[in-house]
């Protein structure tokens, strides 16, 4: 029988290890997006040197946001002895305010640990933020 820190640290490292996968995910959407307003944008002749600029700004969130999921990724590999159960990860991830988000990340904790295989089930979630 595993000892708690044990058990733990490997939940933890599932949650960091869920939000590097959707950050890879947000990356390449973000990428896939930018791509497609450019190659539209100059398809219709009106590419201006601003939008040229939003467009590589957009690039640069990219790039970040694989950075991030690099060091989340890395951290959970070096988690050793971290004392955070599926009950705190849990209450971490009923916070998120982004419902969708928040369900994307319930799907991804599911398959990446059996200790969430019903996270979401009873947890009062923040009211869904809107944009």
């Amino acid at each position: 029988m595993p000892d708690m820190s044990e058990i733990g640290s490997n939940e933890l490292q599932a949650l960091l290890r869920a939000i590097a996968t959707m950050s890879c995910e947000v990356a390449e959407q973000l990428e896939f997006n930018s791509s497609g307003i450019g190659q539209d944008l100059v398809k219709c002749g009106s590419l201006s040197k601003d939008v040229m600029m939003k467009l590589q700004a957009f690039d640069r969130m990219h790039q970040e946001l694989d950075v991030i999921s690099n060091v989340v990724q890395h951290c959970s590999e070096l988690m050793s002895k971290a004392n955070v159960g599926a009950r705190e990860v849990e209450t971490i991830v009923s916070q998120i305010t982004l419902a969708q988000f928040r369900h994307r990340l319930q799907d991804v904790l599911a398959n990446c640990s059996p200790a969430f295989a019903r996270i979401g089930v009873g947890l009062g979630a923040e009211p869904e933020q809107v944009f």
